[in-house]
């Protein structure tokens, strides 16, 4: 891609197709967000992050993308996906998108996702690696832990209720918890250890899932 095209992409998508994209998300799914504590509030997202969720829709990394304050995120997306046809790839390079190869051991997502974090971005991951429509959160593949001990990055757990309702029925929420340091040992994580990291913000997010649908400490609309 030469640099004008890559200015005009980036261009179009920063100013037309993300606000246009945020604006139907507001209109036709009604988005609320909430914080499980002021702190919570406070800290999300004031640096850069790595964002993990539970994944019920294949809209999950599109939206919560859009809702971010000028869409400073790049979503690891399944190569697969981004490949599978022209207006695919078309809609998901305007959303700022890392491929991973679900099928073949790479790293390059890995290398791209700590040069997006440097340069201020944050990185939304959804660890379960597929859209689960079932009711129990399968457990999470460990790739996050692996970049959050490698760049120091904090992780922002967040739980989606996987609403997608047009206009009519309950609303899309989300609850954002406390952000997680993950500060490995000078020799590194085994793979047990990223396991475990990787079962706590598991249960984390079973912790936010009971929160939203019970009680609630704070709450924010997302477009307030």
């Amino acid at each position: 891609m030469s640099k004008l095209r890559s200015t005009l992409h980036e261009w179009f998508g920063t100013w037309i197709f993300r606000p246009l994209l945020k604006l139907m998300a507001l209109v036709l799914f009604r988005p609320k967000r909430t914080f499980v504590s002021e702190k919570a509030k406070r800290e999300a997202f004031k640096e850069p992050m790595i964002m993990i969720s539970n994944h019920v829709h294949g809209m999950d990394g599109a939206i919560i993308q859009s809702l971010m304050p000028f869409s400073r995120v790049y979503s690891i997306t399944a190569k697969d996906l981004v490949e599978r046809t022209r207006l695919y790839h078309w809609f998901l390079s305007h959303l700022r998108t890392i491929p991973v190869d679900r099928k073949n051991v790479s790293l390059s997502w890995l290398r791209e996702s700590r040069k997006r974090l440097r340069e201020g971005y944050h990185i939304y991951i959804c660890p379960e690696g597929d859209v689960n429509r079932a009711k129990v959160i399968r457990p999470f593949k460990s790739g996050f832990v692996t970049l959050a001990a490698s760049t120091g990055a904090k992780v922002v757990p967040i739980y989606v209720n996987g609403e997608y309702n047009y206009i009519f029925g309950k609303r899309f929420r989300y609850i954002v918890g406390e952000p997680v340091a993950m500060t490995p040992p000078p020799e590194g994580l085994s793979e047990q250890e990223m396991t475990r990291e990787a079962n706590m913000m598991h249960d984390i997010i079973l912790d936010l899932e009971k929160q939203l649908n019970g009680f609630v400490r704070t709450d924010e609309s997302i477009n307030a």
